[in-house]
């Protein structure tokens, strides 16, 4: 028998699960959940409750296991990033933001050639989820720990300088994949002025100071910046698709209007109909009962003209 909810256990099946593609996934999560049930019930519990990923959690799913040089560039720069913006240094935040930005572009156009060969062409609104995803694991240690599983769930976003919201995020155990990185590159090399105590030099050092803190503030509003035009654009895909809920609602609507404007004139009809039906039913009875009448006068003649005869 199985060890009692192995605390791997599970995380081991969701990681074949969570290779699929969405379409297979809640299949095969019920055939792995009811073959441990015998061994397991709690453990086929468990495996039953995964959710199946969202479009841009399988998206970065398959880039954790087909980009994994690429998306270790990024999450190692976001290791940087997050160094850089403890210690205000300001021109290396503005670097590094910039080769974050190129690494994501370059990874989201890895993210959508892979969901094209799955034959699941992504819309504007999940790419724009993977980006935000991407740059969660940059932003937050934990979230980089969480991205590096392979099981996400749903995808992870970044507010400010907030921790990562991971509530219900990865399937499994959520630190089971190790955070590996590669030697951190090397430092550009910075000129110190000699610290005489003079008061030229301690203006200088605020200077410089206010000026780190300056860039330091510029990359967070940049970051948000990007964060805002990625909104924005699944704002607009968003109402895209309510403009066109709403003209079908319309459409649909104005078609129900027309079908019960014509069920009540088939109503009319029909009663119409029915009384016309009932006054030819009488009128028929009426004929009958005459023509019976008439047969029997026309025998009757002939039974006197027989006599005559």
């Amino acid at each position: 028998m199985m060890e009692h909810m192995a605390p791997d256990a599970l995380t081991a099946v969701a990681d074949e699960l969570y290779e699929l593609v969405p379409d297979e996934f809640t299949a095969a999560r019920n055939a792995r959940a009811k073959a441990v049930k015998g061994d397991d019930a709690e453990l086929a519990r468990r495996i039953g409750a995964l959710r199946r990923p969202s479009p841009a959690a399988w998206i970065v799913n398959r880039l954790v296991r087909e980009q994994a040089d690429a998306l270790d560039e990024l999450l190692d720069l976001g290791a940087e990033l997050r160094d850089a913006q403890a210690s205000g240094d300001g021109p290396a935040l503005t670097r590094l933001g910039r080769e974050r930005r190129s690494l994501v572009s370059s990874l989201l156009g890895q993210a959508n050639g892979l969901a094209d060969v799955a034959d699941r062409s992504p819309s504007r609104a999940v790419l724009d989820e993977v980006e935000q995803t991407l740059i969660a694991g940059t932003v937050d240690a934990e979230a980089e720990g969480a991205l590096r599983t392979g099981r996400l769930v749903r995808g992870l976003q970044a507010v400010g300088l907030e921790p990562v919201d991971l509530d219900g995020a990865v399937a499994g155990e959520a630190s089971a994949a190790p955070v590996t990185r590669r030697a951190p590159r090397p430092a550009k090399a910075t000129t110190r002025g000699r610290a005489d105590g003079s008061g030229a030099d301690e203006a200088r050092a605020a200077a410089d100071a206010s000026r780190a803190e300056l860039q330091r503030v510029d990359a967070v509003v940049l970051e948000a910046r990007e964060m805002s035009d990625a909104a924005d654009r699944e704002l607009v895909e968003a109402e895209e698709l309510l403009h066109d809920a709403q003209e079908r609602a319309d459409r649909l609507r104005r078609e129900r209007d027309e079908l019960e404007t014509r069920l009540r004139e088939l109503r009319s009809e029909i009663t119409a109909a029915e009384r016309e039906e009932r006054e030819a039913e009488r009128a028929r009875t009426r004929a009958a009962t005459a023509a019976d009448r008439a047969r029997d006068a026309a025998d009757e003649a002939q039974a006197a003209r027989e006599r005559l005869d």
